[in-house]
């Protein structure tokens, strides 16, 4: 990975979800779908200050900067699909 937290040659490597809990990867989950902490929080049952938590605790484990590098992370992995917008 790059200074950026970003994958570098040949994509990322889904790999690195090993070392995260079932918990983590939920939050993660939700974080590149695009989803604020409160509503990460009402999603799974946890409280605002949990879903922070667990957030830092993603970005140290997959050595990633920032919550932006954590959504990219998920995307290219293949940890979500989101739906082709019409017409592109």
């Amino acid at each position: 990975m790059n200074a950026w937290g970003l994958s570098t040659e040949g994509g990322a490597r889904a790999d690195g979800l090993a070392v995260l809990t079932d918990h983590q990867r939920a939050v993660l989950r939700c974080l590149a779908r695009g989803l604020a902490d409160h509503e990460i929080a009402r999603v799974l049952a946890v409280t605002q200050r949990q879903v922070g938590v667990v957030v830092g605790e993603i970005l140290r484990a997959l050595n990633l900067r920032d919550r932006m590098a954590a959504v990219v992370y998920a995307h290219e992995i293949g940890m979500i699909r989101l739906p082709v917008p019409y017409g592109v």
